[in-house]
């Protein structure tokens, strides 16, 4: 059984599919704030239905010469050429109400007394429809699809009640992928803020030398005022006493300026560098040429690759797996769980956890916590000196820092009371992110399973009629 009744997008489309095209703008076109242009990196592969970063924007003047390019909620969106089968809609209820689209997209608008549009995105936005328009675009030079061929897509169109509850249940489940990962952003925001305030900041410290009397140093005048007003704030709220009583209510000055402020650090925390704090390692790649390290493999071996848009700093996975014997073909072998990993090149700075034991290839800088600074911290610390160590990195072909630099790096190392501290906080937002993301992984694993058989009705929901 299943829906039989097909029809073609433009059959559906409340109006001519072959237009508008978009609008090919140069940059000194756009402005800082106006109307969004929606381009390729707002559209994705069925991952997100749209995404609503990353926005140029153009004014209202430009708009008004190239309306006929113009987007509204509801609009589905495909990119004709490059990475194609991307797609995405424009929510009902979004902060812009008007959008122009770029060149290298096209817009198909639903007539609404034939389909719903959110069915349709699901229909086109299925693994089998982007593989559909993969394998039937224009291969020659850059892939491609036409309009011609977007008005002559077919999909299956049930009766508008059928739709509708199809919509239900899938958006269901879109919307608690997009609640835990909304959930996982102020997690990790919460953990990035607490550092600051903590160990780059020295807020606590700050607020025990005020509240004992103690002279601070002249250089620390302007942060000592920041803090003096925060205290003001409706919504200040002071450490708890036994958190509050970890840190020093004095500083020291170090010999280096660039550490701590202007060279000013807590007292009794000391400098180190993080090749004395951490076991650093590096990675390499078994021979792809020989099975042996490849074929039957399930040992989980990473490359930056595999952290490329990760919305997190936790990797429970990895793409490619190896063998016992590719294995031994890597010198830092299978690392632990809570190694922290930092991409060294190609780019230099991505981050994450690795909550399985892993191998890494030489993309990678894998720093092992053993001593007195916890994953936790360290993620935190690599993740605000990020712009540093980029500045430090070299390579003539692309940006990359050796093992080496890296070692040289110099840090502030708190008491251990203090690192424990924010260890136990930020240890239960990771484990939460943690927990969040199977969980993300399982929905969207039971959507994608859905889909296909939803939409071409194999699997018939209660109460539905189809054809």
């Amino acid at each position: 059984m299943g829906f039989k009744h097909e029809v073609t997008l433009g059959q559906i489309a409340l109006e001519a599919v072959d237009g508008p095209f978009g609008s090919n703008l140069p940059a000194s076109a756009y402005v800082s704030e106006g109307i969004p242009v929606i381009r390729g990196s707002n559209l994705s592969l069925g991952q997100e239905q749209f995404k609503d970063s990353e926005f140029v924007y153009i004014s209202e003047a430009t708009f008004k010469k190239l309306k006929r390019s113009e987007c509204i909620a509801g609009d589905i969106l495909f990119t004709k050429k490059g990475t194609l089968g991307q797609t995405g809609i424009i929510p009902q209820k979004h902060r812009y109400s008007r959008f122009l689209l770029s060149s290298n997209q096209m817009r198909l608008r639903v007539n609404e007394e034939k389909a719903i549009p959110e069915y349709v995105y699901y229909f086109v936005s299925s693994a089998n429809s982007i593989e559909k328009i993969k394998r039937e675009s224009e291969s020659t030079g850059v892939p491609k699809i036409n309009l011609e061929y977007l008005k002559n897509f077919r999909i299956y169109l049930p009766p508008l009640e059928s739709q509708s509850k199809i919509v239900n249940v899938l958006q269901s489940l879109d919307n608690k992928i997009k609640l835990n990962r909304q959930t996982n952003q102020i997690l990790e925001h919460m953990a990035q803020a607490l550092f600051k305030s903590w160990f780059v900041d020295f807020d606590p410290v700050i607020d025990n030398a005020l509240a004992a009397g103690n002279k601070l140093p002249d250089e620390l005048a302007a942060r000592v005022a920041v803090r003096q007003r925060s205290h003001k704030l409706p919504n200040y709220k002071p450490l708890p006493a036994d958190i509050q009583k970890l840190f020093p209510n004095e500083f020291e000055h170090t010999d280096d300026p660039a550490i701590g402020i202007e060279g000013w650090i807590p007292k009794g925390w000391k400098v180190s560098t993080t090749g004395d704090e951490f076991e650093v390692k590096g990675g390499s790649t078994p021979s792809t040429n020989n099975p042996e390290f490849w074929d039957g493999g399930d040992i989980c071996w990473t490359s930056p690759k595999d952290l490329s848009g990760n919305e997190s700093k936790i990797l429970l996975d990895t793409s490619r797996k190896i063998t016992e014997a590719g294995l031994k073909k890597i010198t830092s072998g299978l690392l632990p769980v809570n190694t922290v990993l930092m991409s060294s090149r190609a780019p230099v700075g991505y981050l994450a956890f690795a909550k399985i034991p892993v191998a890494i290839n030489q993309g990678y800088i894998a720093l092992l916590c053993e001593k007195t600074l916890s994953p936790e911290y360290t993620v935190q610390f690599l993740d605000s000196i990020m712009d540093e160590i980029k500045g430090i990195s070299g390579g003539t072909t692309f940006a990359e820092i050796s093992k080496k630099t890296f070692r040289s790096i110099k840090l502030i190392v708190p008491s251990k009371p203090a690192i424990d501290a924010f260890t136990s906080v930020t240890k239960a937002n990771y484990d939460k992110i943690t927990e969040n993301i199977k969980q993300t992984n399982s929905l969207a694993e039971t959507r994608d399973y859905l889909l296909p058989k939803l939409i071409t009705g194999e699997v018939i929901l209660e109460g539905i009629c189809h054809e």
